[in-house]
């Protein structure tokens, strides 16, 4: 059967193809101009430095409860200043061995541990640090300075001791080479006669 057809509806199909045609000709040439990205490997992206306040605390001993108690070293610093505050933890003699243990809510691979003192500093002599199964590693030991106060003491991963294949953060600093989720304080307060009184704990790392 024949189908009679428009000449000109024909003359209008024929151009629509054409500049199809030519479109996806450019369309090509555009894709071809492109650098070829190969299938990998892809950049890995740059994990976020995470920083946390502890969560919860345990101590070998406290002045009282709940003032001075190791919860008073849980969550973001609020002494504002120099004195002796019963929003700080503070052991209970102020002249032996002491330790204060703090856990967080997201283990990360540890950059630093930053410990907000308030009064009486001078008497740290150890921090370590844990994952969740209990391995331990030593980041830092020796005799804190006395001031300023209130103040923080600032310990980092050396670098003999990060694992190079842990993920590295955008300030470069070595990480620890698992995860941490504790962080333990050991105090000698005969060293300064008094008691040494911690406000906070910051963790800070990488996830």
């Amino acid at each position: 059967m024949f189908i009679p057809v428009d000449p000109k509806w024909l003359k209008t199909v024929l151009r629509c193809g054409a500049a199809a045609a030519i479109l996806i000709a450019l369309l090509l040439s555009a894709c071809d101009a492109l650098p070829d990205l190969g299938g990998g490997p892809w950049p890995t992206a740059t994990p976020e430095t995470v920083s946390q306040w502890a969560a919860s605390a345990t101590a070998s001993s406290s002045y009282a409860r709940p003032d001075w108690s190791p919860n008073r070293a849980t969550g973001a610093p609020d002494v504002p200043g120099c004195s002796d505050d019963a929003r700080a933890w503070a052991s209970s003699r102020g002249n032996g061995v002491e330790w204060l243990q703090l856990t967080f809510s997201q283990p990360v691979y540890a950059q630093e541990v930053r410990i907000h003192q308030t009064f009486g500093r001078g008497a740290l002599s150890r921090v370590t640090v844990y994952d969740a199964d209990g391995n331990g590693l030593v980041l830092w030991e020796g005799t804190d300075q006395p001031d300023p106060c209130p103040g923080v003491l600032i310990v980092r991963v050396p670098a003999q001791v990060a694992n190079p294949v842990t993920p590295t953060a955008p300030d470069g600093l070595p990480t620890t080479p698992f995860r941490v989720s504790t962080v333990r304080i050991d105090l000698d307060e005969s060293r300064t006669g008094f008691w040494n009184q911690i406000d906070a704990v910051e963790l800070v790392g990488v996830p």
